[in-house]
């Protein structure tokens, strides 16, 4: 059996966005889209994402996601983001992405970081 190797680099990682349902836009160098929380605390709650489009995915993943409206995270290292006032960059790139290295994977990390949400935005 063969590997299919997904696109690379930007237009790759819009094109895997696109095929997983999402209408993306392009802002700079970022991918942005909404999304549906569907796990934990804040789930039905949507929100946008902003993902730094990398130069040589998949084989990089985006450091951390960037979300509007801010709602903080429990664990810290929130930051402001490069996408302007009422957004935030949270640092947290995913921990297994040698593992997985698709748009599939980096969605599974998301949901993951949203199941870590409290009740109330901490932001």
């Amino acid at each position: 059996m063969t590997a299919v190797m997904p696109e690379a680099g930007p237009v790759g990682m819009l094109a895997g966005l696109r095929r997983a349902g999402y209408t993306v836009e392009r802002a700079g160098n970022f991918a942005v889209f909404d999304y549906l929380i569907e796990v934990g605390p804040q789930a039905g709650t949507t929100v946008r994402i902003g993902l730094e489009l990398v130069p040589d995915w998949p084989l990089s993943a985006p450091h951390g996601p960037h979300i509007s409206p801010c709602l903080g995270h429990p664990h810290g290292a929130v930051h402001n983001s490069a996408l302007g006032q009422g957004w935030e960059h949270w640092s947290r790139p995913p921990a297994d992405w040698a593992q997985d290295r698709t748009v599939r994977g980096y969605l599974r990390h998301l949901r993951t970081l949203f199941t870590q949400l409290e009740s109330e935005p901490s932001a």
